[in-house]
């Protein structure tokens, strides 16, 4: 940023369950945006284009969300949400467009937030190696 002439608004950038506690490299450094006023944006927060559907269907988020009475894709986008990342899920499903509205009226209890950050699956993908973020491949 010091030798940006106009700052970044925001960075978009792969952010899932599975990766909440991957390090800088993975995250793109997400506490460094939050500390200089970049908006963190999540993309593929259900992890969709990653080729699975673990954060949909998948026995850690549909356990928390029979607790609430929500989907599993409800709980994963919470997750982020709950953390002030906002997200931009895609749905052409009506039933899915108003899951995904319905992401502000409840909360994760701070033992599920843990168990969701702890969490090591799905992994970031979108480097290839792991480690790092980006595009995630199309199958």
């Amino acid at each position: 940023l010091e030798i940006a002439t106009i700052k970044p608004a925001a960075n978009q950038v792969e952010y899932h369950v599975g990766m909440g506690g991957a390090g800088s490299n993975a995250t793109d450094d997400k506490a460094f945006c939050e500390s200089v006023g970049v908006a963190y944006l999540s993309f593929s927060t259900l992890c969709g284009p990653c080729g699975t559907s673990e954060l949909i269907t998948g026995p850690l988020v549909t356990s928390i969300g029979a607790a609430h009475n929500k989907s599993g894709a409800q709980v994963s986008l919470r997750w982020a949400v709950q953390q002030g990342v906002p997200v931009v899920p895609k749905s052409a499903n009506p039933s899915h467009l108003a899951q995904n509205l319905d992401l502000f009226s409840w909360e994760l209890t701070d033992a599920q937030m843990a168990a969701l950050n702890g969490a090591t699956s799905p992994p970031v993908t979108g480097g290839g190696d792991g480690k790092t973020s980006g595009d995630c491949p199309q199958p």
